[in-house]
């Protein structure tokens, strides 16, 4: 099977969390109670998504391109 790679955006989700998700893949949105964990989250749920999207014949997207940029505004 081939290897698909994908742009993981990982968030404070509040109260210890980390919230997940893939922009390619707007199906996939987890989160964990630590980084390693919503790593691990998210991993599992692209492979299920994957999976899903397969069996209906659907095309897997490519990796597209993410980026996350401060700006800094006067207030």
């Amino acid at each position: 099977m081939p290897s698909h790679t994908f742009h993981v955006v990982f968030e404070d989700a509040g109260d210890g969390w980390v919230y997940a998700h893939v922009p390619e893949l707007p199906e996939v949105q987890t989160q964990g109670e630590t980084l390693d964990q919503a790593r691990e989250m998210v991993r599992d749920a692209i492979e299920l998504v994957i999976a899903d999207r397969r069996d209906r014949g659907e095309a897997i997207p490519p990796t597209a391109w993410a980026m996350v940029e401060s700006v800094e505004v006067a207030g």
